[in-house]
């Protein structure tokens, strides 16, 4: 079902609810005081009969004319009987016969209660007690309201079609606005619907930027921009990925054929496998980042979370990486106002993610150090810990220290140097994966330090 279709239903069945509600209100009001109003003037021809009969002395031909001229009123088939209190006898019947027989039960009713009011059939009835200080009497009067009745019937004729006319007045109109209200939608859909990978450039007009059409085609412009960047991304992701991997693969196959064109000796042959080693061992490394960078990608909760000791995994980083380049000089500084508590050593997260910090880093700085001595500290704070690694080595243009974090970048100064340019990039991602902050500071020629700072809860 069409929204506009559920809108002018549910907009119709509420309004008809409160003119439903509003036309039983006003049925209920009238029909009350119909009835209050009828059984006011059956009383107030039960009293004047009993005074004319209190007033006349005694029971003739004149009593019978003053009493039938009483009962020229709008009531019709009106019946008035009076019964003395004491004896309970008929005195008094005038009108029409009602049909109605006037029991002892309803007598007594009447003697207790002063008023006693009922029903039989069609026809409505009032009896009460009248005295005239003297004397007492029951006095009794019946009729049919057809002129109320009528009335009220006609009322709920005139309240059914009213309700009818304002249902189909309401379903006409609620169409209308419907359609009018959701015509920007229908425009955000037309335009949406344009949208290509290929023309993601495209906006949505956001109108005057306040109401929700305009919030919803700005939070739908922001999406687009940040699929547009994810798309520039992964297509500038999969060129350097595939240059990355063709330009080893290339001097691999040159190798091969080379060595293939003549006869060589085993030196020579022993030469190039060194050769392909090498150039195999970089594709692994390259492999390895690459698969990395897809895990560093995962949601925190999808990889295996426990209690991480900083201080040892930077101890046993520098020792790996010593032990396969024993040249590189590295110093380690821990903060020495630590804590017998061993949880202020300790952060939450991914052991094997949090060491590709260390190893990134100080790998990193050692190479582009060229033989200096690589400083990795680590400071323990309140709520965080913060690593830094510094070296003096060949540093960072200013141009190219805003770039530094895009994969595969590599710094204009740093081309002479052996790597892909995802080290950087593959650690941003690890530590916003870990809710940490990562800073770099460098100046070309005097070296570059790097500041990661991580919380000890997730």
């Amino acid at each position: 079902m069409q929204i506009r279709t559920k809108l002018t239903l549910q907009f119709a069945l509420m309004a008809g609810g409160i003119l439903v509600a509003f036309s039983l209100v006003i049925f209920s009001l009238s029909a009350n005081y119909r009835k209050q109003e009828f059984k006011e003037r059956l009383r107030e021809k039960a009293i004047n009969t009993a005074k004319l009969l209190i007033e006349v002395k005694e029971v003739d031909d004149d009593l019978m004319r003053i009493i039938d001229s009483a009962n020229y009123s709008s009531l019709e088939d009106i019946e008035v009987v009076v019964f003395d209190y004491f004896k309970r006898s008929r005195i008094y019947s005038s009108g029409v016969y009602s049909g109605i027989e006037f029991s002892d039960e309803m007598l007594s009713k009447v003697r207790n209660n002063n008023e006693y009011t009922f029903q039989i059939g069609g026809r409505e009835a009032v009896g009460l007690l009248y005295t005239d200080g003297l004397r007492r009497f029951v006095v009794f009067a019946s009729a049919s309201d057809r002129y109320g009745v009528s009335k009220l019937n006609n009322l709920i004729l005139i309240l059914i079609i009213g309700l009818l006319a304002s249902m189909i007045l309401t379903i006409i109109t609620g169409l209308f606005f419907s359609r009018q209200a959701l015509k920007p939608i229908s425009g955000v859909v037309s335009r949406v619907s344009s949208i290509t990978a290929s023309s993601l450039g495209k906006r949505l007009d956001e109108g005057n930027g306040t109401d929700e059409i305009a919030k919803l085609a700005i939070t739908f412009n922001q999406m687009l921009y940040r699929i547009e960047k994810a798309f520039q991304i992964q297509k500038s992701f999969v060129s350097n990925a595939s240059h990355e991997l063709r330009t080893p693969l290339a001097a691999i196959t040159s190798q091969i054929e080379v060595s293939l064109i003549k006869e060589r000796s085993a030196h020579e042959y022993q030469e190039v496998l060194e050769s392909l080693l090498e150039d195999a061992r970089g594709l692994t490394s390259l492999a390895n980042n690459l698969l990395e960078i897809a895990r560093s990608e995962q949601d925190i909760s999808a990889l295996k979370i426990s209690p991480v000791r900083i201080d040892e995994l930077l101890l046993q980083t520098q020792a790996e990486i010593n032990s396969l380049y024993p040249h590189y000089l590295i110093e380690t500084e821990i903060t020495e106002n630590l804590s017998d508590d061993e949880q202020e050593l300790t952060v939450m997260g991914n052991e094997n993610l949090l060491k590709l910090i260390f190893v990134n880093l100080i790998d990193n700085a050692c190479k582009f150090s060229d033989g200096g001595v690589v400083k990795a500290s680590i400071g323990f704070f309140d709520d965080h810990v913060l690593i830094s690694i510094s070296d003096k080595g060949i540093g960072i243009d200013s141009d190219d220290l805003q770039l530094i974090f895009e994969p595969f970048f590599r710094a204009k100064n740093a081309v002479n140097h052996k790597g892909h340019g995802i080290g950087l990039s593959l650690i941003q991602k690890i530590v916003k994966l870990h809710k940490g902050h990562i800073r770099v500071e460098s100046q070309h020629g005097k070296g570059t330090t790097v500041y990661v700072t991580l919380p000890y809860t997730l």
